[in-house]
């Protein structure tokens, strides 16, 4: 960040991950392609049902994508940490945090009163760099 308050430090999930995920759903794309291919050339019911299976499975693997991997980030701004979950968005002053920990589901926020936020977007364990990440973490907040 800048001195005169400019863009927030973003972090996400890690490319890696991304990356693997993007593969499998390029894949899942590609066999629903070909199932409505298969109808195409022989229009039969079980053929329609098929496609129309994948399909779904299509639209709910984009779901759970969007939400496990496009979603989840944690924004440093000037005063607010903005962290943001599959399913909620955190925003804690940075005042309040006093400490940052390697959490099971990710990295734990801990706060002035006791409460503890997880930010799902710094949990890659599987991908080796938890620790890297949660230093720079520690350290644009001073911690």
């Amino acid at each position: 960040m800048s001195e005169q308050g400019g863009d927030p430090v973003v972090w996400r999930v890690h490319p890696s991950l991304m990356g693997r995920a993007g593969v499998l759903w390029t894949l899942v794309v590609l066999s629903v392609g070909g199932a409505w291919l298969a109808w195409l050339v022989g229009p039969t019911e079980t053929r329609a049902v098929h496609a129309a299976v994948a399909t779904g499975i299509i639209a709910a693997l984009s779901l759970i994508w969007w939400l496990v991997l496009l979603r989840p980030r944690v924004e440093l701004r000037d005063e607010v940490v903005v962290i943001v979950n599959p399913l909620a968005t955190h925003r804690v002053r940075r005042e309040d945090i006093v400490a940052v920990t390697d959490g099971l589901y990710g990295a734990e926020f801990h706060r002035k009163d006791g409460f503890k936020i997880h930010a799902v977007a710094l949990g890659d364990a599987t991908a080796g760099i938890r620790g890297g990440r949660l230093v720079e973490v520690r350290k644009a907040l001073a911690l």
